[in-house]
């Protein structure tokens, strides 16, 4: 089985919860969360920060005793270190970047865990249309989005944007070769995800009872853990919570422009491309996904603001699996919801509309 065609295979403020008898809060947007408060708890909880891709990652476990719930926090950085050292741009020897590095037309072996990576991330953009494609490393450098920021020339951008694309990539089994020079993987749209269900599962595996995780402002809840409230921001003012979703154990990924850009020439830029166009995508709000899989959730965030509320909503009809809800910036912000968000989307002062059920239409994704 050959080639991509033919394989089948940012921002939240505020949480307030009470998490199997404790409470935890998170700061703003695109943060982190505070240390938890214990309060009457027989649970003992421990909270692990590190930095990992690029961005911040804070761990809070539960479990019977401390000495269980510290182990369950070392399982779960170690399992994103593991996921860093495949995933990771930021570093020259990864295992993504050793792959990004290769001559092209030549096969590279891959480890089974990228090689899972790699087909579920061409899923999601099989999925999407396009909007979702993690093959914009080119167009991520001649913008310098990791830098300070820099507005390509007309020439610049149509030579990176014909080095873009996922199409550029051939799976086969346990190898992949690059088929155009200058392309390459840029993980920003997955690699969150995948590090943090890897950490989950490792930290649950440990003997955590509830497991937290907030990586670059994607939330992650798994285990027994109780509902959390988180506020939803005004996309103009992140200190303003424009609504509240109730969050139960499933992945929560925010993307919008207003926390991230680049101003170049007094000019600013969002800082999420569109991979079809090369640019950055449409400042219109932000989109919230609300997902079980944080692999989903992190992609589709991605996906649906590239996409823009129109498009977005469509492409949502025929899936009831994933939620979302798009933040449309106004004189009163437009906020629309999906019908599975009905119960737990709690806003104030703004009008909602909630969109007709979705009926299914796809399978969940297989390897």
């Amino acid at each position: 089985m050959t080639g991509v065609l033919e394989t089948g295979r940012r921002r939240l403020v505020g949480i307030v919860s009470t998490l199997a008898g404790f409470g935890l809060a998170a700061a703003s947007a695109g943060s982190f969360l505070a240390s938890p408060a214990i309060a009457e708890s027989t649970l003992a909880t421990v909270e692990r920060r590190a930095w990992a891709m690029g961005t911040r990652l804070v761990v809070t476990v539960a479990a019977d005793r401390r000495a269980i719930a510290l182990g369950a926090s070392e399982a779960a950085i170690r399992a994103v270190a593991e996921v860093e050292a495949r995933l990771s741009t930021w570093t020259h020897d990864s295992e993504l970047s050793r792959l990004n590095g290769a001559v092209p037309a030549t096969a590279v072996a891959l480890s089974p865990e990228l090689e899972a990576d790699l087909f579920e991330a061409v899923h999601w953009w099989r999925e999407t249309g396009g909007a979702f494609d993690p093959g914009v490393a080119s167009l991520v450098d001649v913008w310098n989005l990791r830098g300070r920021g820099r507005v390509p020339t007309a020439t610049e951008l149509e030579t990176s944007l014909s080095a873009s694309g996922i199409r550029f990539l051939v799976l086969e089994p346990g190898t992949a070769r690059i088929e155009r020079a200058g392309f390459g993987i840029d993980e920003g749209g997955f690699g969150k995800g995948v590090a943090l269900r890897s950490a989950a599962a490792a930290a649950l595996e440990s003997g955590a009872g509830c497991v937290v995780l907030d990586f670059g402002g994607q939330i992650s809840m798994d285990g027994s853990c109780a509902p959390a409230w988180i506020d939803i921001a005004d996309p103009s003012d992140r200190h303003r919570g424009l609504a509240r979703l109730k969050m139960g154990a499933e992945s929560v990924a925010t993307s919008g422009n207003s926390e991230r850009g680049l101003s170049v020439e007094g000019v600013r830029y969002g800082h999420i491309l569109d991979p079809r166009s090369g640019r950055p995508a449409a400042d219109w709000g932000t989109v919230t996904v609300v997902a079980k899989d944080p692999v989903a959730a992190d992609c589709l965030s991605t996906a649906l603001l590239v996409m823009g509320p129109r498009e977005g909503i469509e492409w949502l009809r025929g899936r009831p699996e994933i939620d979302a809800v798009f933040v449309e910036r106004s004189e009163e912000e437009k906020i629309t919801a999906t019908a599975g968000l009905e119960s737990r989307l709690e806003v104030s002062g703004e009008r909602v509309e909630l969109l007709p059920p979705a009926q299914p239409r796809t399978a969940a994704f297989s390897h």
